[in-house]
């Protein structure tokens, strides 16, 4: 008699079913022309963040400011790329869904 468990096996290969379809899945979608497109694509979206009336006028001072070498509006795009590409798997099915709403 063998110690093999049927349930468990149907288990394990049901789950290196699962690992097989979304590697497939992940790797059928080339995400590289998004991250390019990240930092120098056309602006012509715009985010919105809440702030305090301190940090709005901190920020309004600094874009006004030519004693500090910063771009505030540059720093956070840089910032949003760097989280990008810490986190591939939201940032892919962020242009999955990209795609999606082009093709509508």
């Amino acid at each position: 008699m063998s110690n093999d468990n049927p349930f468990g096996e149907a288990m394990d290969d049901a789950a290196e079913e699962k690992d097989r379809v979304d590697q497939q899945d992940s790797s059928d979608f080339d995400t590289e022309p998004y991250y390019d497109a990240l930092n120098t694509g056309v602006k012509d979206h715009t985010i919105g963040v809440s702030v305090s009336e301190e940090m709005h006028q901190f920020w309004r001072e600094l874009q006004d400011t030519d004693d500090v070498d910063v771009n505030p509006a540059q720093s956070i795009r840089n910032h949003l790329e760097n989280l990008a590409h810490r986190h591939p798997d939201v940032f892919e099915r962020a242009m999955r869904k990209l795609e999606i709403d082009r093709e509508m």
